[in-house]
Parts: structure tokens; C-alpha cells; sequence
């Protein structure tokens, strides 16, 4: 059976690479004076394509699997220089945590209800308290829904009233075992010492952030959440995990990858 597989997958690899060549063929046809005409030339060269892959087809995935790292190497070159490009609006739009003056940085695009970025905020809290060297700037957007456009926002708000107050809104509001719903919000807000009804009135002006938020990680290319960068002068590197001892370990100078 999986042999039967696989060389359907060849098939259809080597027909598409036929087609690939008949297209070129067509659109860029030889001049009158070759020898052969553009018909017995594709079917010869398809012919060496299928003898070769026949004979080697891990020649063929090796070419594939080194275009897709390629292609992989240079969204990973895009999005870091796109970090720096971008870092006067990072530094406008986040909320920041921490050593605000340090010269590491750790950037994350969140959404408030996605697990791995509540274990991010976790992991965040813990290091913040510990007062170590480095300033973090967690940028809220919305990719789970209206819940999480109602939270992000929330975010906002609290963070522009409070930035003294908003950490300790997001400990309660991530180490809720519950939905998060809006008595749960309100519970948070009044633990943290703010009015509900006041952060409610900044939802508007926190609407406007969101989506600046959303256009800044659309233009950035963020392929998921939470994306975690530290930032150390002009030196970019993407964080692939959410543990506290990685983050630590990348924090103090030696990034896990």
C-alpha cells in the first residue's frame, strides 16, 4: 500500500515537472533553424527527467526539501530584519514589562486566549518579578475570534489607563480555569485596583490599537502566535518555545533554537 503511494507521489511529481516543460516550451519556442522541433525536444528532455528520478527519485526529493528550506531560511531573513525595520512601531504599540531601559528585549505577538501564549504570559510574570535585565514588549492582536478581540482590547485599555496595574490584571486573568467571560473580566479589573466601567469607556480608542496591532503583524508577516523575538541591538533571534528556562537561557545571551 504504501508503496503503491509513493509512486502515485512520483507520478504526479513527474507529470507536473512534464507540464512545467511543455508550458516553457510553448511560451518560449526554438527558432526555425534547430534541428529538432519543440515537440521531439520536450518529450526527449521529459525522457531524461523520468530516467532520472526512476533511477534516484531521493534525488528529486533532496532538490525539494532544499528549495522549501531556502524558501524557509529567507521568511525567517524577511521577519527579522522586518523586527528592526519595524521597531519604532513595536516600541509605540507594545505593552512593556520589566527593565524598561535594557538593551535586550524580548518582542511577542500574543492573542490573549491562545495556550501558548498564556503560558508565555506565565512565564513572563515569573521573570519580571525576578528583575531580570530585560525589557518585554508583548504586542496583543486577535486570529481566535470575537472572545479574543474582546480580551485584546481589554489588554489595551488597561494598559494605557495602568501599566503599573495591567500585570497584575493579566496574572488573574491567565490563571483563570474558567471561559473567560465578562464577569471573570470584571473580577480581574477590580483585583488589579481599576473600574470596569471606566476601562469599558477606553474600548473604543483600544479598537483603533487592535487593528494597528493586526496591520503591524500582517506587514511583519507573523506566521503564528505567540511569536517571541529577543532583541539584542541588531542582532534578531526567533524563540521557538514558551519554557521559562528557554527564555531565560535566550535572555542571557545563548538562544536555544
Amino acid at each position: 500500500m504504501e508503496r503503491n503511494s509513493s509512486s502515485c507521489k512520483l507520478s504526479l511529481v513527474i507529470s507536473i515537472i512534464a507540464l512545467i516543460i511543455a508550458a516553457a516550451s510553448y511560451f518560449c519556442p526554438k527558432k526555425s533553424t534547430d534541428p529538432l522541433n519543440s515537440s521531439t525536444l520536450d518529450e526527449k528532455v521529459k525522457g531524461i527527467i523520468i530516467d532520472t528520478v526512476k533511477q534516484d527519485p531521493q534525488l528529486l526529493m533532496d532538490a525539494m526539501g532544499e528549495g522549501i528550506a531556502k524558501k524557509r531560511e529567507a521568511a525567517i531573513g524577511e521577519l527579522t530584519n522586518g523586527i528592526l525595520d519595524k521597531s519604532s512601531d513595536i516600541t509605540k504599540q507594545s505593552m512593556k514589562f520589566g527593565e524598561l531601559s535594557s538593551k535586550t528585549n524580548v518582542v511577542c505577538f500574543i492573542d490573549p486566549l491562545c495556550k501558548h501564549c498564556i503560558d508565555f504570559q506565565k512565564n513572563m510574570s515569573k521573570i519580571v518579578k525576578a528583575k531580570k535585565d530585560v525589557c518585554f514588549k508583548m504586542i496583543p492582536v486577535a486570529v481566535l475570534g470575537d472572545d479574543s478581540v474582546t480580551l485584546a482590547k481589554v489588554y489595551i485599555a488597561v494598559y494605557d489607563k495602568s501599566p503599573e496595574k495591567a500585570l497584575t490584571f493579566i496574572e488573574k486573568i491567565i490563571s483563570s480555569e474558567g471561559d473567560i467571560n465578562k464577569a471573570e473580566i470584571e473580577k480581574a479589573l477590580k483585583t488589579a485596583g481599576l473600574d470596569p466601567k471606566e476601562i469599558e469607556g477606553m474600548m473604543a480608542d483600544a479598537d483603533k490599537k487592535l487593528i494597528a496591532n493586526g496591520r503591524l503583524a500582517e506587514t511583519l508577516k507573523i506566521p503564528v502566535v505567540p511569536a517571541i523575538f529577543i532583541v539584542k541591538g541588531k542582532e534578531v533571534n526567533i524563540l521557538q518555545t514558551t519554557g521559562v528556562d528557554q527564555l531565560l537561557t535566550a535572555i542571557e545571551g545563548k538562544v536555544e533554537k
